[in-house]
């Protein structure tokens, strides 16, 4: 995986470069997913267990993002489209290996 495609300072963005950033190499709906749940920066994300948990519960400022991010089940049940799932994987290993050539030059 080419790390390369990150920016330096990949791990010292904080809200909208970071929301920029996801924007671009995972997508928009990806981005804001990350957004509505308040997780603002890589270490946020790496730290979040699963980002499509929110979008097991009813709540009206979900419907917009569950729209974009799922398919409706005949049935009125969500299931996150593959390729979100897809687009979030991705980046969330670039920010691990990223992580881990950081933590290597620091000596950890």
């Amino acid at each position: 995986m080419d790390i390369s495609v990150l920016p330096p300072d990949v791990l010292s963005l904080y809200d909208e470069p970071f929301y920029e950033l996801v924007g671009k190499l995972a997508g928009p709906v990806e981005a804001k997913l990350l957004e509505v749940q308040g997780i603002r920066s890589a270490y946020s994300l790496l730290h979040t267990e699963n980002v499509f948990d929110i979008l097991k519960h009813e709540c009206k400022a979900l419907d917009e993002i569950k729209k974009d991010a799922c398919l409706r089940l005949d049935d009125n049940r969500y299931v996150v489209k593959p390729e979100c799932e897809s687009n979030i994987r991705y980046f969330t290993q670039l920010l691990n290996l990223k992580n881990q050539e950081h933590l290597k030059t620091v000596g950890l």
